[in-house]
């Protein structure tokens, strides 16, 4: 992935930040263990700091981590299951990486979009049991929070600042879902997570952990960025400086054509 195609999470101060992002809505690994076939392998694609592969550790007797950033791998390394014998991390592109043997389920976690399908999904094909299942993971930002409309405006204006686009502009949907071409969707769930409490000064760190807002593209405007939205958040703080929200994460299970 280049910047291209996600180089930005390849730097050490985006890794970095990756334990700023809110869980996702526990219920997903529930129904992805709920709709695998067997839970002999699991390979997951784009894997980050390893959210999916961590935890699956404990069900799958097999485990294989794929993302092309050395930094966020070395992170995953460090926290809960980094190091357990029957997980194997892989540093490539999900397009390039060296798979053997075949997967009862495939996961990607925030990372379809980053991929190119008419390259991964010829060579994916012959690595899949006969039942298996893909399972495509989105959401982990705040949901329908207190704070919902000025963070609209705010993204309206920042996104446009840093990017030139329109939040949710044609170009960005495109992204989302050209894969749809090359999967048979079998369900799709959404899932809201607990209450989840975040301080504001981490729920702005966990701006810079995604691509758009990393400190590297704002350069020079880091400053106006984190006061702007400093302001907004405040009000809506506990006395510990503290935010409550949920998540909500989207989970599509499919099957490739």
């Amino acid at each position: 992935m280049s910047d291209i195609a996600g180089a930005t999470f390849k730097a050490p101060e985006v890794a970095g930040l990756y334990p700023c992002r809110p869980p996702y809505a526990h219920q997903i690994y529930e129904c992805i263990i709920d709709r695998s076939s067997a839970t002999h392998r699991l390979l997951d694609l784009g894997c980050g700091e390893g959210k999916i592969a961590r935890p699956m550790t404990q069900v799958f007797d097999q485990v294989c981590a794929v993302d092309p950033s050395a930094n966020m791998i070395k992170l995953g390394r460090s926290l809960e299951n980094g190091r357990t014998d029957n997980l194997e991390w892989v540093k490539a592109t999900a397009e390039r990486a060296p798979l053997a043997g075949k997967f009862d389920t495939v996961t990607f976690a925030s990372s379809i979009h980053w991929m190119e399908p008419s390259r991964l999904f010829p060579k994916l094909a012959k690595h899949l049991s006969e039942n298996h299942i893909l399972a495509i993971i989105q959401g982990d930002a705040a949901f329908q929070p207190p704070w919902h409309d000025e963070w609209q405006q705010f993204l309206a204006k920042w996104v446009s600042t840093i990017t030139g686009e329109e939040v949710n502009s044609n170009k960005w949907r495109a992204t989302q879902t050209k894969h749809l071409d090359y999967i048979n969707i079998l369900e799709t769930k959404e899932y809201v997570s607990q209450p989840f409490r975040q301080t504001v000064e981490d729920f702005i760190l966990c701006q810079h952990s995604r691509d758009t807002f990393a400190l590297v593209k704002l350069g020079a405007r880091r400053q106006d960025f984190h006061n702007e939205l400093k302001a907004l958040l405040q009000p809506h703080a506990n006395r510990e400086g503290q935010l409550t929200f949920q998540v909500k994460t989207h989970l599509t299970i499919a099957r490739i054509k």
